[in-house]
């Protein structure tokens, strides 16, 4: 069956596959929710079929029946008689673009999402058990900005890495790790499945230092009650810090956070970029295993970010990757 496209509206749900041109889809780390984007082929001729897309419609990509990824249409772009092009965002779109006031008193991490998701109308399916207790006043923030925050200061206190993305509609919170894919295509439909590491593609690596972090000083009231340091890091590099700053009430988990932090930071951030051919469950924020001889690419990393492309029926990406 392949890669199908269809079209939601109020009353109606229609297979627009056949009117549409090149499909892509992206998403990247730093972004809450994945972009799609499509060409709808565009004749004024008497019997050419009318267009059926307006802004605010939802588009849901499909392959073999299987969801991908479904957004809301945003954007619409004409020129003469070219094909109209259209960008569509999922639903977390409404949390990046809204700002809010939100004073939490002692509400555990996850009871703080799940209020913030339910007062924008987010529909969410499992949202991992968060029990950090949240103190504190979010000030006219982007809404995406304070449930990374939420969840950084979870993973600052118990040292486990989150992954957020939208499925289906609905918004998931899972621990990180449990989320490593092995890709897989097929050259023809009733083809046997390969591995995508078999074909890799213009594979680059650089390693840096610039982001490293191999000492950290945590703060409190203004006065440093904890340091932790890389010492090994700190002798080959040089002092490389970052002050970490905690409530009062908080201070007593001084040493459990500067240790999470340092294991985090204190390291070579080693990026990596290829292109494969294409496999839907290749997300970002998702974990992936693949070795590369040539430039030494070996290792579970972290997609960053991915860019797929559907053109001529053939499903291509290319994904930035972090070592972790």
């Amino acid at each position: 069956m392949g890669f199908e496209l269809w079209l939601l509206k109020q009353t109606s749900i229609t297979n627009i596959t056949p009117l549409i041109g090149n499909i892509n889809w992206r998403g990247n780390i730093d972004e809450l929710g994945d972009e799609i984007s499509f060409d709808i082929a565009f004749n004024d001729t008497r019997h050419f079929p009318k267009n059926p897309c307006e802004l605010g419609d939802i588009v849901i990509l499909k392959n073999d029946n299987n969801e991908i990824t479904r957004g809301i249409i945003v954007e619409e772009s004409k020129s003469g008689r070219d094909p109209i092009g259209y960008v569509a965002f999922d639903f977390a779109f409404y949390l990046n673009k809204s700002n809010a006031v939100y004073q939490f008193k002692k509400l555990s991490a996850d009871q703080c999402i799940k209020k913030i998701l339910k007062d924008f109308n987010i529909p969410f399916g499992s949202i991992a058990s968060m029990t950090t207790k949240i103190d504190k006043i979010f000030n006219d923030k982007l809404v995406s900005d304070i449930i990374r925050e939420i969840i950084k200061l979870e993973e600052q206190k118990k040292g486990v890495k989150f992954l957020m993305e939208m499925r289906q509609g609905k918004l998931y919170i899972e621990r990180q790790k449990d989320l490593i894919i092995k890709g897989a295509f097929k050259l023809f439909e009733i083809g046997p499945n390969i591995d995508v590491t078999s074909a890799i593609s213009n594979p680059m690596k650089k390693r840096s230092i610039g982001e490293m972090i191999n000492s950290i000083q945590v703060v409190s009231n203004d006065k440093v009650v904890f340091k932790k340091e890389n010492t090994a890091m700190l002798n080959k590099y040089g002092r490389l810090q970052k002050v970490v700053t905690l409530d009062e009430n908080e201070k007593l988990t001084a040493k459990q956070v500067a240790q999470n932090e340092l294991n985090e930071l204190s390291k070579v951030v080693e990026e990596v970029s290829l292109d494969l051919m294409g496999d839907y469950r290749f997300r970002a924020g998702r974990l992936f295993e693949v070795s590369e001889p040539l430039t030494g690419i070996k290792g579970t990393y972290l997609i960053k970010d991915v860019n797929h492309t559907i053109s001529n029926g053939i499903h291509q990406m290319s994904l930035g990757l972090e070592a972790r």
